[in-house]
């Protein structure tokens, strides 16, 4: 077959895919994105689960920082994903093959110098984290531990952020759940066999996250390098380096770095605060965080369909699709939302005892669980804008939006805990989830704006 009829049927491909009917397609990446959000939060919640049931509160605080430290700092760089998403959707809405490939190449340069910078600043970095942490608990020294094995598998991490992105970008959504499957399944085997059976403890815990990150991300980039290297080159070197592309990426990658780093911040506070409160507090919250995330990570499965099919109707410079797939996506978003609170509210308080067995930390886990139940009808307004902008690849705007909703939520984290205690802790996070959504709101209709021009 020549070169010329396989470019025929890839466009022939994409446009059917264009035409198929919106909500069929957001359901086509978001209920495969759900089940990869969902293991990329596994290993933190095995980590806790297994130490949880096997170890002491100590163990279980010392979890809670460790991770927090350890998440705050990886985290800041998934504008990786994020960005490279983005960029691969419009390139992919586009069907312009050689931006594709220039696309994943220029965000695996900026991977692996960040990714090797983090491992050379791993000291200095992790010394600041535990002392704005340091409220005298004992678990410091276990969260220490940690923290620097842990953070040995940077470089990868970084990597399987822009390698997941990637894909996302290009619906290749079987393969992006394919992968956090393996990586779920290698953690879950890895952390049963060192903490279980060789009673490793958080030790064991973290050395099991970080080696079966780096396996996941060599055979990430196998199967990038698979598609990679069938789609047409043509340009694609001298594009990489374009100054108006570097820029471009740079750009959006820093205001979504600003913008990252300001949300875990602002939730880094809030363990802190807890903290504060006592061994009891810090292990309890650090479960409900824990169902927090995977809160989080499923409503994102739709915010990223969204975002995946937002980058594309701008790429195509399609302003009525645009507005389809944003109203699908809220639509199957909401609903989404109403059933795992009603989940949550019905069966969640269930799931606690799988974490701990301190009488204690369980007891004050139930008595904070109606605020993880009705997350979710919260939250969800926050992630779907959030998709919306980031398949725009509209920084700014992302940047600015978190910020003020930082204010308002660091705002109410230090009014509400001395008259409420630890229930201030959780509706400074609501306060914190509303104000993230209201600045988009009222700045959505710059988007499709900007495609009439």
């Amino acid at each position: 077959m020549s070169v010329d009829q396989s470019a025929i049927e890839r466009t022939a491909r994409i446009t059917g895919q264009a035409h198929q009917p919106v909500h069929r397609r957001i359901l086509a990446v978001a209920l495969p994105a759900i089940l990869a959000n969902l293991t990329s939060v596994l290993p933190a919640i095995v980590d806790t689960a297994w130490v949880g049931t096997t170890g002491t509160r100590l163990d279980l605080g010392g979890i809670a920082l460790g991770s927090t430290i350890t998440g705050f700092i990886l985290w800041a760089f998934s504008f990786l994903r994020i960005g490279t998403a983005g960029f691969a959707a419009q390139a992919f809405g586009a069907r312009d093959e050689s931006e594709q490939r220039s696309t994943l190449l220029r965000a695996l340069g900026l991977a692996i110098i960040f990714g090797f910078a983090l491992m050379l600043l791993m000291v200095p970095l992790g010394m600041l984290g535990f002392a704005i942490f340091d409220t005298g608990s004992d678990a410091l020294d276990i969260a220490g531990r940690y923290y620097h094995i842990r953070m040995f598998a940077a470089p990868f991490d970084l990597v399987l952020y822009v390698v997941i992105g990637w894909l996302l970008g290009r619906r290749r959504v079987r393969d992006m759940v394919a992968l956090q499957v393996f990586l779920n399944v290698l953690n879950i085997a890895l952390c049963y066999l060192f903490v279980v059976l060789m009673g490793r403890g958080v030790d064991g815990a973290a050395a099991a996250t970080a080696i079966s990150i780096g396996i996941t991300c060599g055979v990430g980039l196998i199967i990038v390098r698979t598609q990679f290297r069938v789609l047409s080159p043509r340009g694609a070197e001298s594009r990489l380096i374009e100054s108006e592309k570097l820029l471009g990426l740079m750009a959006v990658n820093r205001d979504i770095f600003l913008r990252t780093f300001v949300l875990m911040t602002f939730l880094a506070y809030l363990v802190r605060v807890g903290a504060g409160m006592g061994d009891t507090i810090l292990a309890a919250n650090h479960i409900l965080f824990g169902f927090v995330a995977i809160i989080a990570q499923g409503l994102d499965g739709f915010a990223q369909a969204t975002e995946t099919l937002t980058g594309q109707a701008i790429g195509a410079r399609d302003r009525q699709r645009l507005g389809r797939v944003v109203w699908a996506g809220s639509f199957w978003g909401l609903l989404f939302a109403l059933l795992v609170g009603f989940g949550l509210y019905k069966w969640g308080v269930q799931l606690l005892p799988h974490f701990t067995t301190d009488v204690d930390v369980l007891e004050t886990a139930r008595d904070h669980f109606l605020w993880i139940a009705a997350a979710p009808l919260v939250a969800i307004w926050c992630f779907q804008l959030d998709g919306i902008y980031f398949g725009a690849t509209r920084g700014a705007e992302i940047r600015n939006g978190m910020m003020i909703a930082a204010i308002f939520g660091l705002a109410a984290s230090l009014l509400l805990p001395p008259f409420w205690g630890n229930q201030g802790i959780w509706a400074a996070l609501y306060v914190f989830y509303v104000m993230r959504a209201l600045p988009l709101v009222f700045w959505y209709r710059r988007i499709p704006r900007a495609l009439a021009r």
